[in-house]
This record gives C-alpha cells, structure tokens and sequence, in this order.
C-alpha cells in the first residue's frame, strides 16, 4: 500500500503568498510613482540667526576702601540705585573718618562687610553698576561671520536689526545696535565675538543676566524652495530638478537659511527650475518622474502661494 504524504497546509499558504507577491505589477525600470513637481520660487525675506549672549553693565566696578579701619556707618542697602557723589560708607569717626562715595548713578551689589566690621585697604566693599545701558557679548561661528560680513559691506548697518530675547521668552523693548566685532577669532571654539548695545532706560536688564540676542536682515529676491522638496544625504542636501524629457537630477544645493516652511538657496538651482515637491522618496537620480499634467501647474501654484 502506497503511502501518500501531504504538504502541512502552513506551508502551502506561504508559497501562495510568496507567489502572489512575485506576480505584483512592478513599474518599469527607471519610472516612479506619481509625483507632483513646482518651480524656484523669488521672495523677499527676512533672515534671522540667533545667539546665547552674556549681559554686561555699561560700567561695572568694584568699590574698595582706600584706606584701613571699622566701617562706621553704611547708609546704603544692596539694590539700592545711588547718584553719583552719595556716600556708601564711612570708615573710621571724628576728624580722620573716610567717606566713600559712589564715582557715577548706578545699581549696588550685595554689602560685603556689615556695619562695625573692621576692613583693610583695598578690599572690596561692594560693586557699582551702570545699567542704563548694558553690552550684550555673543560668539559668532566662523561661516555666519563670513556670511554676516559678506551681506554688509555695501550696506548701511542700520538695516540689520538686533533684538534681544529674555529668559522667559519675552523680546526686550529696545533694539540694539551692532558696536565691535573682535579682532580675533578663538581658535578653540571657531567662533568671533561679537558686541551689541542696548539702551537700558527703565533699568530692566542687570549686569550678569543671560539672553539671547536675535539678529535680522531683509533679503530681497531670495530663491526659496519648500523644505519637504529636499533630501539630505549626510551633511549635504539635495533637490530633483526635473528637465523637459521629464528625467529627474538629483542637484545639490546651498541653503543659506530657512523661513517658516521654505530653504532659502544661495546655489544649485535657478529661478523657474521645476523641482519634485511631493514624493521626493520615490524619486531615483536619472529616473523618469510620472506626473499628472495638472499637477505642474497646480505644483508651481502652491509654491508660488506659500512664497507671497
């Protein structure tokens, strides 16, 4: 008697299946799924870079006894505001007592020796600050610094803008202005040191506070493409520029700066390039893009739209 084996019914599934997915339709080589295309777009922009800055008084000093003896008499508080020529301290009493005064209108720091304390000459009392208007100290890394020089050198530095951002978010009410660039770079960081000064009038910043100091230009006719059309690959990005037989070109390109949604390009592509905008990911380098008509047009509608 002949003794019939049968296939586990598990493995007959999966030889079906595998054999369903092999007859799938497969496109033909070098074609895509559809994609929808746009065009290089011109824009007025505003650029906009932003940098951690260390807040400093206009005039910041350390006030210290000129000569040895008890502190007799502290007519001052810390955080007081004091005029110039207001005594701070009294050393010693009669005849022989030193008044120490304060040498311009400024913020005092905490007391550093109380009342009766004996102190010697030149140790510190406590500091003095000009807040009324502070320096705000910021590094610059190299390539911003080539492209910051590169923008003004023909241009008024009026049309920079500096803003200054607090710790909870808030934008300070006084613009600054742009007064010393350093004269070296730090070799360890690769950054340059930059020095904005804001009016300070209602004494709101304080001498050793943080901020962020933002720091905006107008650019006019900017090529813009919208970020989701590009593609990095490691440190470099990319868009498909996609020529009249319809074939896409994978094309590097130079981003200068981003605004909301868009890459603002220095190099790469031109004004009016059609690009892939939708379907990047399905695109190959030298590959047929399969588009609907309508598409190029409603493509370079909505990039137009998002560039108004």
């Amino acid at each position: 008697m002949q003794v019939v084996r049968r296939r586990p019914l598990t493995v007959l599934l999966i030889a079906l299946s595998l054999s369903a997915c092999n007859e799938s339709p497969q496109l033909p080589r070098g074609e895509t799924p559809e994609v929808s295309l746009g065009s290089v777009q011109m824009k007025d922009v505003t650029l906009t870079q932003q940098y951690v800055g260390e807040i400093k008084a206009h005039r910041h000093i350390e006030i210290r006894a000129p000569h040895s003896g008890y502190i007799e008499a502290v007519p001052i508080r810390a955080g007081q505001t004091v005029k110039s020529g207001d005594v701070m301290f009294q050393l010693g009493t009669g005849p022989g007592a030193i008044l120490v005064k304060a040498p311009f209108d400024g913020a005092v720091d905490r007391i550093r020796l109380q009342l009766g304390s004996f102190i010697d000459q030149g140790e510190t009392l406590t500091t003095l600050s000009d807040n009324s208007e502070v320096r705000v100290y910021f590094h610059v890394p190299e390539v911003q610094y080539l492209d910051y020089h590169a923008a003004n050198k023909d241009e008024e530095q009026d049309e920079v803008n500096f803003e200054l951002l607090l710790a909870d978010g808030a934008k300070f009410h006084h613009q600054g202005k742009l007064h010393a660039i350093a004269g070296n770079f730090d070799s360890k960081t690769g950054t340059i040191a930059f020095r904005a000064d804001f009016p300070n009038p209602e004494g709101q910043l304080r001498h050793g506070q943080k901020g962020t100091v933002v720091i905006s230009r107008a650019q006019e006719h900017a090529l813009v493409v919208p970020q989701r059309a590009t593609f990095q690959i490691g440190d470099r990005r990319y868009v498909y520029v996609v020529g009249s037989d319809d074939i896409a070109h994978q094309r590097e390109i130079d981003v200068q700066d981003e605004v909301d949604d868009l890459f603002v390009v220095a190099s790469g592509v031109k004004l009016d390039d059609r690009i892939v905008v939708d379907g990047v990911r399905h695109v190959r380098d030298s590959g047929k893009v399969i588009y609907a008509r309508e598409g190029r047009h409603e493509g370079a509608a909505k990039l137009a739209a998002q560039a108004q």
